[in-house]
């Protein structure tokens, strides 16, 4: 039997466009399934997919994020309303769409022996910590992201690292806080232990399983642990599970785009994959156009931030231009992600000898193009993606 790259589904979204579960095959009886579960969309990336994978052992790929801290992440901590049918969602619905579709593959939570997660981010394993319990389930993940899957204080340490950093960007800080990071007790309970580190590409191993047609790809930048899981049938076809890394129709956002673009050049390298499923959206089926698109997408971002600063501006004042992105970014409300999104195409620049720093207004830097011609920073922009050794001496 071949693989079988157009799935069947078994249940269908509900409106908030979650609950979906889809079977796919990868030939002589091998099964895996896509499950969606509810994360916010517009204010957040959308329904993120899971993948419950069988073989020897029963395989769950990233775990979700339980509904109650949707709400409080993504919502009350950024001062947003609720829309109403968001907020009657019982606080366990994610926990209830998942379940309720491990009975429909026909298994038990309880049966779950690892947890695979794609990257650290809280909608990829903050459901993590319940599963572990019913379970008793091994976690494996890439040990570059391990400071925020393991550290109960991990988020609020990101917050107290990055708040200096988007203050200097010009943004507005959180209406609640003042600028302050606020210390949520809460946020402790959803650290997992890594069980199964990993370190480096090669065959999936987790205590003593170990497959040759499950191959693990570490690609990071949207994370620095990011990694795509790659599964073979018997012909060599391959389906891709890549977390954030690619996504299909939003484009992921890079917390560093010199390794991103990196990791995209690596994926370039791939043959025989048939299939990409990512985390949020829709499935990729051709691979190398979708990283064709991501590196037309990066190159018109940096034009765009390179001839914004003919004159000085802030990274907020580029992030907040019109047209820079494709929804309107408030420049009074606090946006940290739109500011990541402005901060890294500045930062390559900067290290190209695009952009240099122009003057600080009181804590806030303004940037200003060489004035050069956009193509000839571009090449140099390009000389560092494709040297990796000169990129620790600039940085």
């Amino acid at each position: 039997m071949t693989m079988d790259i157009r799935g069947k589904t078994i249940r269908s979204n509900k409106k908030i466009g979650s609950g979906r579960v889809r079977e796919f095959r990868l030939g002589c009886n091998r099964r895996f399934f896509q499950i969606t579960t509810f994360c916010p969309d517009v204010i957040g990336p959308g329904p993120t997919h899971l993948y419950l994978i069988e073989d020897d052992v029963l395989i769950l790929v990233d775990t979700g994020l339980p509904t109650v801290m949707a709400k409080k992440m993504f919502y009350h901590w950024r001062h947003q309303p609720i829309p109403p049918d968001i907020d009657e969602l019982p606080d366990d619905y994610s926990e209830q769409e998942l379940f309720s579709a491990l009975t429909l593959t026909g298994h038990d939570v309880s049966e779950i022996d690892f947890i695979l997660l794609t990257h650290g981010h809280l909608d990829h394993f903050y459901l993590g910590r319940r599963i572990i319990d019913l379970s008793g389930a091994k976690v494996a993940a890439h040990i570059a992201d391990s400071s925020q899957i393991c550290n109960p204080w991990g988020m609020t340490a990101m917050w107290s690292e990055k708040m200096p950093a988007l203050m200097a960007m010009g943004m507005p800080p959180p209406a609640h806080s003042g600028g302050k990071v606020m210390i949520r007790s809460e946020v402790t309970d959803f650290a997992l232990p890594i069980d199964c580190p990993i370190i480096s590409d090669g065959p999936l191993g987790m205590n003593g399983f170990k497959k040759e047609s499950m191959q693990v790809l570490h690609v990071p930048g949207h994370s620095p642990g990011s990694i795509a899981l790659l599964l073979s049938d018997q012909n060599g076809d391959r389906v891709m599970l890549c977390g954030d890394t690619l996504l299909y129709p939003i484009t992921p956002l890079p917390s560093d785009l010199i390794t991103y673009l990196r990791s995209l050049k690596k994926m370039k390298h791939l043959n025989n994959v048939k299939l990409v499923l990512p985390a949020h959206g829709k499935a990729i089926t051709r691979l190398h156009n979708r990283i064709d698109f991501l590196e037309k997408h990066h190159r018109h971002r940096l034009k765009l931030t390179y001839e914004a600063c003919r004159k000085p501006k802030s990274i907020w004042q580029i992030a907040t231009m019109p047209k820079y992105f494709d929804v309107f970014i408030d420049p009074q409300k606090f946006n940290p992600l739109a500011g990541q999104e402005a901060y890294v195409h500045v930062e390559l620049l900067h290290l190209a000898g695009g952009l240099h720093l122009s003057h600080i207004d009181g804590i806030v830097h303004h940037f200003r193009n060489s004035g050069e011609n956009f193509e000839e920073v571009y090449r140099r922009a390009m000389d560092i993606i494709d040297n990796e050794k000169t990129t620790l001496l600039l940085r």
